[in-house]
């Protein structure tokens, strides 16, 4: 390597993390001049020198490390050989190893009797540099033989020593006789046991008799045993053990007496009360001990919580019966077997009643809602629990979609139901119920029923939209018991033929009809109540009744209209006509902007606000146009006027207070405006005085020479409809006025 620093860095070479000295054979060089540095492995080891080699610099300002990989390529060499021998059990899987020294890794081929073996069970373990091959499932036909492995890279090949596979197999033992693992044998009968026994490698025999060896001979060992007795009773074992695996069998040998019942006869009778207990029990005996099973009519006995079966020592096998039902009526036979025989003892059961009893009898009366459910129940005991058949008046009630009939299921339970539902009046009537078991029957007391229900609206009335002069129509439909009675109305008032209405009623269906011919917006319109009555309650639905028009104007704008410049006014015209029209508003033939437009609902009037009014921008003629779907109508026209207050403007005296010498001249001038035109009048200390002259709005007073008596206190006043306005000018007279 090439290195660089100052002072000049020390050079540490190390393999696989450990420094490389002259001691472990490495030679170091370093050319401080050029920075040249050098590290010299001789006679490298795939063992000892293959890894990772680290060129580490080190100088007082820093540390710098790179490392590269020194690969040694290398033949292949075995340093673990495979076993020469090697056992395993059939079925168990074995691994053969061996481990490999080479670089590159060298492939592994495998052999079995000199045959290639596939690669899917051959690994290869990175960190031990182990080839393992997996023998599955070994047997003797496919597994058993000799195994070699040949390893081969670029470098060479080398082979490993042979090991041969021996696959050995457990004991297995075909029995011929008997054919069962416990047998029974009368005295004086043979007895025999028969076994083929396999295994590898051959395994040993022993047959036992109560743990006493008997002997056998060649690979069948048989025992007969003439004319069974007593001694001869006990168990049978075979024992086989090859020294890989061992198994033994059993057989029992049972030597015994026929059952028998050990009483008089083998039948009787027996009576028990319906939901009693009751127990029957026979004795029997016999070698060895018979087992007892129950069968009832023939069949085996149901096996439940009510049938406990239980045995003494003495051989008493007793069936206990909790809460005796009808149906455990009829024959129960106990059958006792044993090896050697078995016998039979029958019971008859007779099964007897309790009459029933009512506990709640029905209700006197009970009121039904029709079309909703109806229940009526009653109470009873009995053994067995009774039947009940109910009744309307003399007929029989069955059940059907309508009609549930409920009895009772659970032992502490006595209530019988009758549920009827979507009751109608002809459920109406007189109720009963008829009780029954086999112990007796008895009859409840009557229930009268009564169907009523309060009014209700099926489907209820909706809102109409009908044109004008066309005839309106409400449908509805409705329920209760007695029928309602049907009333409509109209905007809270009833409706009648007076009134032009038309009503229908249909009792049988509940559908019940209004008709208003020629309906008129202005008369009909609003909200249409049906109400229902009957002694039961009320019920009211609502529903609109649109009627739909084409405009109408009812009050007209006013032809003429005044008002004062900047003094809002609002134009109004009331309209009727469904749906509501719009209104678009016109100055002077002008569409107007709705900015300022608005409708009052209540009165149904539609307004126009002209704000800040002025004669320049408002005074004109409008009109308004009114359009719905129906059609459109259009208002009168309105001309409005815009009246302006009285303005006085002064010309002349320039004061209010004018002093003047005798024989000068003086003059009161004003421009006076207004609209209307006002009305001016001049007075001097409360007397008119006339204008000297008028032209268009200027009004002018005026005297050559004044005089002592034109003195005085002179008003101008102002008048029109919107305002008046008044000023004043005092002129004092001096003297004589001298010309010189």
């Amino acid at each position: 390597t090439k290195i660089d620093g100052y002072p000049t860095p020390k050079v540490t070479w190390l393999l696989n993390g450990k420094p490389l000295t002259p001691k472990e054979g490495a030679q170091v060089e370093m050319n401080a001049a050029t920075g040249e540095a050098k590290l010299s492995i001789p006679k490298v080891d795939l063992q000892q020198h293959a890894g990772t080699v680290t060129c580490r610099l080190e100088n007082p300002h820093g540390i710098q490390e790179e490392t590269a990989r020194l690969d040694i390529l290398a033949a292949p060499l075995i340093t673990t050989q495979l076993p020469k021998q090697e056992e395993t059990v059939s079925g168990k899987d074995v691994t053969l190893r061996v481990v490999v020294r080479g670089s590159p890794r060298p492939e592994a081929q495998w052999f079995f009797n000199d045959t290639p073996i596939t690669p899917e069970n051959v690994t290869f373990d990175e960190e031990k540099s182990e080839y393992q091959l997996l023998v599955k499932q070994p047997t003797v036909a496919t597994s058993e033989g000799t195994y070699r492995v040949v390893l081969k890279n670029a470098l060479g090949e080398t082979e490993s020593t042979p090991c041969v596979l021996t696959v050995l197999e457990p004991v297995k033992l075909t029995k011929s006789a008997p054919t069962s693992d416990v047998v029974d044998l009368k005295v004086g009968e043979p007895f025999e046991i028969s076994f083929d026994v396999g295994g590898k490698e051959a395994p040993k025999v022993q047959l036992t008799k109560d743990g006493k060896e008997i002997e056998a001979k060649q690979n069948v060992f048989s025992l007969t045993v003439n004319k069974c007795d007593h001694p001869d009773v006990g168990t049978y074992r075979v024992l086989i053990d090859n020294g890989i695996d061992h198994s033994e069998q059993t057989a029992k040998l049972h030597v015994g007496v026929k059952p028998k019942v050990e009483a008089a006869k083998p039948a009787n009778d027996q009576t028990c009360v319906i939901g009693q207990d009751t127990q029957i029990s026979w004795k029997f005996s016999g070698l060895e001990k018979p087992q007892v099973t129950w069968l009832f009519n023939g069949q085996p006995l149901p096996t439940n919580e009510r049938f406990e079966i239980t045995e003494t020592e003495d051989g008493t096998s007793t069936l206990s019966i909790r809460h005796a039902e009808l149906n455990d009526k009829g024959t129960y036979t106990a059958k006792a077997t044993n090896a050697v025989g078995e016998v039979e003892a029958k019971t008859t059961l007779n099964i007897a009643g309790v009459k029933p009893v009512l506990t709640t009898d029905l209700e006197a009366t009970t009121h039904a809602t029709k079309g909703e459910s109806m229940t009526i129940k009653l109470s009873a005991t009995g053994t067995p629990k009774p039947e009940v058949v109910w009744m309307r008046g003399n007929d029989e009630l069955v059940p059907s979609d309508r009609i549930q009939i409920i009895a009772p299921t659970a032992e502490e339970d006595d209530t019988y139901t009758l549920t009827i539902l979507n009751v109608q009046p002809e459920d109406q009537g007189d109720y009963s119920a008829k009780i029954t078991n086999v112990g007796g029957s008895l009859k409840s007391k009557k229930c009268k029923v009564a169907v009523t229900k309060s009014p209700v609206f099926v489907a209820k009335p909706t809102t109409q939209e009908v044109k004008q002069g066309e005839t309106a129509v409400f449908e509805t439909k409705i329920d209760g018991y007695p029928t309602p009675k049907v009333t409509w109305l109209l905007n809270g008032k009833p409706l009648t033929p007076k009134e032009g209405a038309q009503v229908e009623m249909n009792a049988a269906t509940g559908e019940a009809k209004l008709s208003i011919p020629k309906v008129d917006l202005q008369q009909h319109a609003g909200t249409v109540t049906c109400r229902l009555e009957n002694p039961h309650g009320i019920q009211e639905e609502t529903a609109r009744l649109d009627i739909l028009a084409a405009p109408l104007i009812t009050t007209q704008l006013p032809k003429q209209e005044e008002t004062v410049s900047g003094k809002d006014v609002t134009l109004r015209v009331i309209v009727r006509g469904s749906p509501r029209p719009e209104a678009q508003w016109f100055f002077n033939d002008i569409p107007i902007t709705p900015e300022n437009v608005t409708f009052d609902e209540e009165k149904s009037e539609y307004q126009l606000l002209v704000k800040q009014p002025t004669v320049a921008t408002s005074e004109g003629t409008y009109r308004v146009v009114l359009k719905n779907a129906l059609g459109e109508t259009e208002s009168t026209p309105c001309v409005l006027t815009v009246l302006e207050p009285v303005k006085l403007t002064k010309s002349a005296p320039t004061s209010d207070v004018v002093d003047l010498k005798v024989g000068e001249p003086f003059e009161i001038s004003f421009d006076v405006g207004g609209k209307e035109a006002p009305k001016v009048q001049l007075t001097k200390d409360g007397k008119e005085v006339k204008f000297t002259s008028v032209e268009g709005t200027r009004h002018v007073y005026s005297i050559a020479e004044v005089k002592p008596e034109h003195q005085g206190v002179y008003k101008l006043t102002a008048k029109n409809k919107t305002s008046s306005e008044e000023t004043t000018v005092t002129l004092n007279v001096t003297g004589m006025y001298i010309i010189q």
